[in-house]
């Protein structure tokens, strides 16, 4: 998100968030580009203040075709070694799956390729009654069709857009269901490793400010000048523990303190939008937990975006007045784990989130924010 306190300050870009695990709506961000690449022909220059074709620079996105290629280039590096059945992904969606239409055009995209892919959906809660492990040493995931139990597949990959919400482990079985697909051959979107890197006690270790006794922890994992890493560092908002550390007293001061906590925002390990906590919600809220329960939280610097005036569409009325957008970036990523190298690695188009000036909270299935697209100025 763009960053400005005031409005004599520089503008600056501030990263929200890395999210590992059912990064959503690729299907219909590029569609929502289309719409309003369709739009600017036919209607813009036609609406009361026209806006002309020519004055408007909308970048293409095709985060669909290149999630999928993410996808296909994870089954070809599967299906390189020898398979015991014919090979699939599998996505793991929840039930009752809210957002399927996004993921449908993902799926599309894979079986209607001059190379198609068996793509089929499963239900979490359905894992081990349609899934097993073969009894050999690579442990392959086999899926068993629910319409033709012989008919049997070797899962190349599992796409998780499930499981990264309590809702989604309500008894053991749950639990049992994703250690199955994870202690098996099959390429993980993500694997419990990856997903837990995307937690927020993660990016508040990554984010921690750094000093000359302090050096900074990203030079684990980036092979950049002192330069690279300062300005990625510079992207970063401050994120504290609420733990029992020095650092993490300090911050339980700034978000009991009603006065000091308006510039904050209360973070749960959780994923999936409206779960986070705002300014003046967060003492009173803290107050409610036993003191041993904030360790599970993280206090993060709010980032102030400059509004801009604009109409949303949202469940057929247009609300019109100040908004402020989000940018994510899709990625792929596919590395071997016991050598480290990578096979693998691209941006993926990318999503506008929009939503009024006045709103917190900005998740589109959660019903805050609207699907929006790019204009380049």
């Amino acid at each position: 998100m763009v960053h400005q306190s005031t409005a004599e300050e520089t503008p600056t870009i501030k990263q929200v968030e890395f999210n590992t695990i059912a990064s959503s709506f690729g299907g219909l961000s590029s569609q929502t580009s289309k719409l309003h690449k369709y739009l600017a022909v036919s209607d813009y220059p036609l609406i009361e203040k026209p806006l002309q074709t020519t004055e408007l620079d909308l970048p293409k996105n095709e985060s669909t075709k290149s999630l999928a290629f993410g996808l296909r280039s994870a089954y070809d590096a599967y299906t390189k070694s020898e398979t015991i059945y014919p090979s699939c992904i599998i996505f793991v969606v929840q039930d009752p799956e809210r957002n399927i239409f996004d993921q449908r055009h993902l799926e599309y995209e894979l079986q209607q390729h001059e190379s198609p892919i068996p793509v089929f959906r499963l239900p979490f809660g359905e894992t081990l009654s349609r899934t097993s492990i073969a009894e050999t040493p690579k442990r392959q995931l086999l899926y068993h069709l629910p319409s033709n139990p012989s008919k049997v597949f070797e899962v190349a990959v599992v796409y998780f857009r499930a499981g990264y919400g309590p809702g989604d482990y309500p008894d053991a079985s749950a639990w049992k269901a994703r250690l199955q697909i994870e202690r098996s051959n099959a390429i993980k979107c993500p694997t419990i490793l990856t997903q837990l890197a995307g937690a927020k006690k993660v990016q508040q270790v990554l984010a921690t400010p750094t000093s000359s006794s302090t050096p900074s922890i990203l030079a684990r994992f980036m092979k950049a000048d002192e330069s690279s890493i300062q300005g990625l560092e510079n992207t970063f908002t401050n994120i504290f523990p609420l733990d029992e550390t020095p650092a993490g007293l300090e911050a339980r001061k700034l978000a009991i303190d009603p006065e000091k906590c308006k510039g904050y925002v209360l973070k749960p390990q959780r994923e999936g939008g409206g779960n986070n906590i705002y300014r003046t919600a967060i003492p009173p809220f803290l107050k409610s937990l036993p003191e041993t329960h904030w360790k599970s939280f993280i206090l993060m610097e709010i980032i102030i975006p400059p509004p801009v005036h604009n109409i949303i569409l949202r469940n057929g009325a247009l609300e019109q007045g100040g908004v402020i957008c989000e940018l994510g970036v899709y990625g792929t990523c596919l590395w071997n784990q016991v050598t480290k190298e990578v096979l693998h690695n691209e941006e993926a188009g990318y999503l506008l989130r929009t939503k009024g000036d006045k709103s917190e909270e900005g998740g589109v299935a959660a019903g805050f924010g609207s699907m929006d697209s790019c204009r380049l100025v």
